[in-house]
């Protein structure tokens, strides 16, 4: 993986995270609801794991944003 495509997934897992808070969610609600392990959720937030699309869609219907919130940049 190059460095530029580290930092995509880097900046993709801040903005769940950063969506994920904003909208009074913890990593445990998330993952109850979406039958996921604590650790692969965090492992996403933090840019060290490739989410599916279909993982990114639970996510996002989970705290009630769309998908592609996930993909703009913060302003």
């Amino acid at each position: 993986m190059t460095d530029t495509e580290k930092a995509y997934l880097y900046t993709i897992g801040r903005n769940i995270a950063r969506l994920r808070k904003q909208n009074k969610f913890s990593q445990l609600d998330v993952c109850a609801e979406i039958k996921m392990e604590k650790s692969n959720l965090s492992a996403i937030e933090n840019g060290r794991q490739n989410a599916s699309i279909l993982t990114l869609k639970r996510i996002a219907d989970t705290i009630g944003v769309d998908v592609g919130d996930f993909f703009i940049p913060k302003s």
